[in-house]
């Protein structure tokens, strides 16, 4: 508990802006690589800075300096800008900063720019461009540094307002979950005298989240004094959130087909150990593909893109499987057994389509809003996912009577309507 002491000092850290290095081609015969995504950052306030260099990779020198073009789209007209050429978009442009790309391979003169004519808040794009063609023979590899802050320097972009204020109060939270589960855990052991397999199971869930939520922090404190993050932190983050929602995923499903309610032990259940890990890999791959993605223009939140998409249908696919499964299990048991289902089932359900619900709520909102709706319910649905499932497993409510956790621990005790696995 002593970690709770020092939470709120983190909400006090100072935070700059943020600062993006990136590898570009640009250049050469093919109009389409004469213009190149930069970024995209959200300004609350007008007149607030932003600036870009440019260094040579590739080839390493050149007969002459070159002047390029940043591109500065309103997120108002950046959607049509997409829809014609490359070298047409121009005529989308709020402003246009040119920056030089120094012959010799050092980097060029830090440009900085600023608005004076918008009215915040507001989310930008920055794109870089060519179209003038001073690189005509081909391709060049150059490396760009790309920084923006709010006027006062404290703030993230837009979207991630309140981010890790947010996220702080997220870790006290977990905190607190893992104190109250551990002292309602041991005293289950002293009545029951063993900790049943589910709450073993649940334990790792919700300890991988707050090793997870830990590393997020840590990500955003770096953040605010670098304007870069920890990127391995971040990374690491998302990778125990999606094996702790596996993990809890694995549960339910586990349930719905009996386990601890039409048999004590998992018995032929046990072909549900290689599917588990198989799911739990195709999520992490979905994860990890959408991590190459993380900084498209595009993706406002984690389960935006195609990856996105492709989660949240294997997420409906395992809500039927669920919903199913409930259904047959609910046939082998007696009237208690039916009537605690049938709550089972509407607290799954919400479980497994509160994410696609988030997903197309969020994207009825401007782009700087969906980051900071889908962040904010993610962490509010896997704290409720937590809380429901551990008073499911540590109180003596309905579940406790009707499954195997009530069945005697002596030799040969088991719980009436409970088949014994031998």
């Amino acid at each position: 508990m002593g970690l709770l002491r020092w939470l709120p000092l983190l909400l006090f850290l100072p935070v700059d802006g943020k600062v993006k290095s990136l590898s570009i081609r640009i250049g050469g015969p093919r109009k389409a690589n004469r213009w190149k995504y930069v970024s995209k950052f959200g300004f609350a306030e007008r007149e607030a800075p932003f600036s870009i260099r440019a260094q040579l990779k590739q080839p390493s020198k050149m007969v002459e300096n070159v002047t390029l073009q940043l591109e500065v789209y309103r997120e108002s007209q950046w959607d049509q800008a997409q829809e014609v050429e490359p070298c047409e978009r121009q005529k989308y442009v709020h402003k246009l900063v040119p920056f030089t790309l120094d012959a010799s391979g050092e980097w060029g003169d830090l440009q900085r720019s600023t608005f004076d004519d918008f009215h915040p808040p507001a989310l930008w794009y920055f794109a870089t461009s060519d179209c003038h063609v001073n690189l005509p023979n081909y391709t060049h590899r150059m490396k760009f540094e790309f920084s923006a802050q709010q006027l006062d320097g404290s703030e993230f972009s837009l979207e991630m307002a309140w981010m890790r204020s947010v996220n702080v109060a997220a870790l006290g939270g977990f905190a607190l979950l893992v104190w109250a589960f551990g002292v309602k855990s041991v005293a289950f052991s002293r009545s029951a005298g063993y900790v049943h397999p589910v709450i073993w199971m649940l334990a790792s869930a919700i300890l991988a989240q707050l090793v997870a939520q830990s590393m997020q922090v840590l990500h955003l404190i770096w953040f605010g004094m670098d304007g870069q993050g920890a990127r391995p932190f971040e990374v690491m983050a998302e990778m125990l959130y999606v094996i702790s929602q596996v993990i809890q995923t694995s549960i339910l499903l586990l349930i719905s087909l009996g386990y601890t309610l039409s048999q004590s032990k998992i018995g032929e259940l046990d072909l549900m150990i290689p599917v588990c890990f198989m799911i739990g890999v195709l999520h992490l791959m979905l994860v990890g593909f959408g991590k190459l993605k993380d900084e498209g223009s595009y993706r406002y939140h984690e389960n935006e893109g195609i990856m996105g998409w492709l989660q949240l249908v294997l997420r409906l696919l395992l809500y039927i499987w669920f919903s199913w499964a409930v259904g047959e299990t609910s046939k082998e048991g007696g009237m208690k057994l039916r009537d605690f289902l049938v709550k089972f089932r509407i607290a799954g359900s919400v479980y497994f389509l509160i994410t696609p619900t988030m997903f197309l709520f969020a994207r009825q909102f401007s782009p700087h809003t969906q980051f900071f709706l889908m962040a904010v319910g993610t962490l509010v649905t896997n704290l409720a996912s937590d809380v429901w499932l551990a008073t499911l497993f540590l109180t003596r409510g309905e579940y406790f009577k009707v499954s195997s956790l009530s069945s005697s621990d002596l030799p040969g005790g088991v719980k009436i309507g409970v088949m014994k696995e031998e």
